[in-house]
């Protein structure tokens, strides 16, 4: 856990030239410490910790969540497009951030965009997906947020199921602290699948350990064990379940883009994570970054 006072660094983004911004959010998360107590400043606007939704949560965990379209939207529309740096500065307990940026161009028409909050809960959650129309193709990409995530004894499964397939493996080892470059520190404590991440999938589902996980996947893919995709012709839903063995993951995000439209979204009452908002259904990609917190001093 990192601890502190204050500490600075960089989000990115990687957002074609000429897209719409339609929601910019940075969470900011914090497990089994004082809490997202701090105040933070993105790209040089000050956001008060009182102005950030605090994710509701059956552990000792706070994730905030800020709506920072206001400020966001018109600097990444401006920006010369592709890999832009937003400097970000943190204050109090807190494991890190990650920026997400929901967008469109011509590119995403007919594609979906699904931003799911959560928060840690030691029976995990299923979160199912109904589509607008049965599944012909497209890729189906995923990314997963947690916070708390430490070296290889911390880490959350994820399984898949679709009208077609039964429940299956898709990771054992998501949230390990791969964005700290595998550092068994103090304070690298966040993850999330995003920029520079590859979309293949987990090459062997069974394996644990901080290594083995981007937390970025394509359900349209398979993996090393099992070419044959996740999603398959046909498939009219896709039910992920995903469940933390060491109980503190904390699962506080779960950002689903495709290429293929999606009508609906349930979730099961426990968070981990719950849909306390689902936004931006059928209005195009994510682009999502994270930062890891600098080591405690």
């Amino acid at each position: 856990m990192g601890s502190e006072s204050a500490s600075s660094g960089l989000l990115q983004t990687d957002i074609p030239l000429g897209s719409v911004v339609l929601g910019a959010y940075l969470y900011s998360s914090d497990v089994f410490g004082s809490g997202v107590a701090g105040d933070v400043t993105l790209n040089g606007t000050f956001l008060s910790s009182a102005s950030g939704s605090l994710l509701p949560s059956s552990n000792p965990t706070h994730t905030r969540v800020y709506d920072v379209t206001s400020f966001m939207k018109p600097a990444i529309e401006s920006s010369a497009g592709g890999l832009q740096n937003w400097s970000i500065a943190e204050n109090g307990f807190t494991d890190g951030e990650v920026l997400v940026v929901a967008y469109q161009n011509a590119s995403t028409a007919g594609g979906s965009a699904i931003i799911l909050d959560g928060g840690l809960s030691t029976a995990g959650d299923t979160v199912r997906l109904d589509f607008a129309a049965p599944y012909t193709s497209g890729d189906a990409f995923m990314s997963l947020a947690s916070s708390f995530s430490f070296g290889d004894n911390q880490f959350t499964t994820i399984d898949v199921t679709t009208s077609s397939t039964a429940s299956r493996t898709l990771t054992s080892a998501a949230g390990g602290n791969d964005d700290g470059s595998f550092e068994n520190a103090n304070g690298a404590l966040i993850t999330a699948g995003g920029i520079g991440d590859s979309p293949l999938n987990p090459a062997d589902p069974s394996l644990h350990g901080a290594s083995y996980d981007d937390e970025f996947y394509n359900l349209a893919l398979g993996n090393g064990v099992d070419a044959t995709p996740f999603l398959q012709v046909g498939d009219t839903f896709v039910e992920l379940r995903t469940i933390n063995p060491s109980n503190d993951d904390n699962v506080f995000g779960l950002f689903f883009s495709s290429t293929f439209q999606i009508d609906d979204v349930v979730t099961s009452p426990v968070p981990e994570p719950e849909t306390y908002a689902m936004l931006l259904a059928g209005l195009g990609l994510l682009g999502f970054s994270a930062r890891r917190q600098k080591r405690s001093v």
